[in-house]
């Protein structure tokens, strides 16, 4: 004989079959930022799989256009603070967190500075990913910038809570750049 369920306890394990993955997807974060990756995907936002340790000079606009074929660069001449020409794409994902654009920075066909700014919601989760993947921080200008030092620059990203005003952004300094930048 088969033991029958009460009809409440049936239908109250329907109810958090189907409300559960939902309450799940919106109201946390970790369902939240799958969400929103899935989402930017399904939009056709290309991912951006980069090592901002493994950046050098040398990296010129062929060498990202053949190994990052998704991402559309949009390069062009201009007078930048940290050089002669600039290139900007849209992307989708940076390393699965959910990000807006890729810019990169050249003088003389070098690549100087790499910046990619990311979504603000994700901060914390970024600050994370990236003490996992090159250590803790060094601090830098009074606490507010977290720095790692890697073999050919810099990456730098804001240390703590972005503020109202504060950009979302991760960059990549040569070590050109990086000697020639005032720490403040």
């Amino acid at each position: 004989m088969m033991p029958r369920l009460h009809p409440l306890y049936t239908k109250l394990l329907l109810l958090a079959i189907v409300f559960g993955p939902f309450f799940w997807l919106v109201f946390t974060d970790d369902g939240q930022w799958r969400t929103d990756t899935v989402l930017l995907m399904l939009f056709g936002k290309p991912a951006l799989n980069l090592a901002p340790e493994r950046l050098y000079p040398g990296l010129d606009e062929a060498a990202v256009g053949e190994r990052f074929r998704k991402i559309d660069l949009d390069c062009a001449d201009a007078a930048t603070p940290f050089g002669d020409r600039l290139c900007t794409a849209e992307i989708g994902t940076f390393n699965s967190i959910p990000a807006r654009s890729l810019v990169l920075y050249y003088a003389d066909g070098r690549l100087m500075v790499a910046k990619i700014d990311y979504r603000r919601r994700y901060h914390a989760r970024l600050l994370a990913w990236l003490t996992k993947r090159l250590g803790t921080p060094e601090a830098a200008a009074e606490g507010t910038t977290a720095t790692w030092s890697v073999d050919e620059g810099v990456v730098v990203a804001r240390a703590g809570e972005l503020g109202p005003d504060e950009e979302p952004a991760l960059l990549w300094l040569s070590r050109a750049v990086a000697v020639h930048t005032p720490a403040n």
